[in-house]
């Protein structure tokens, strides 16, 4: 299956295009309108093509299927230090 993200990032690219057109023809001259409409088209033309050669990545779990057992260590990197030791005050109630 081709990637979907190329495919909606061109149709925004050719709607963007051809609104820029449109605005171009009915005002009769280049505004400011027109070109960051313009500008906005190259991103996302930049984008599609981007996104068009981007290559897809499938990865496969392996070891799905087995159980592995997990053992809780806790190294002294791990441990929490004794507020009391750090010179921290422990509060009283």
């Amino acid at each position: 299956m081709a990637n979907p993200r190329a495919k909606v990032i061109g149709a925004t690219f050719v709607m963007l295009a051809i609104a820029s057109i449109l605005l171009i023809s009915n005002e009769e001259n280049v505004g400011a309108n027109a070109w960051a409409l313009l500008a906005l088209s190259g991103v996302f033309a930049a984008a599609a093509v981007m996104v068009f050669f981007q290559q897809e990545e499938i990865t496969a779990h392996e070891g799905g299927n087995s159980i592995q057992a997990v053992q809780e260590q806790q190294t002294e990197a791990q441990a929490l230090p004794d507020p009391a030791e750090d010179g921290f005050d422990v509060p009283v109630v």
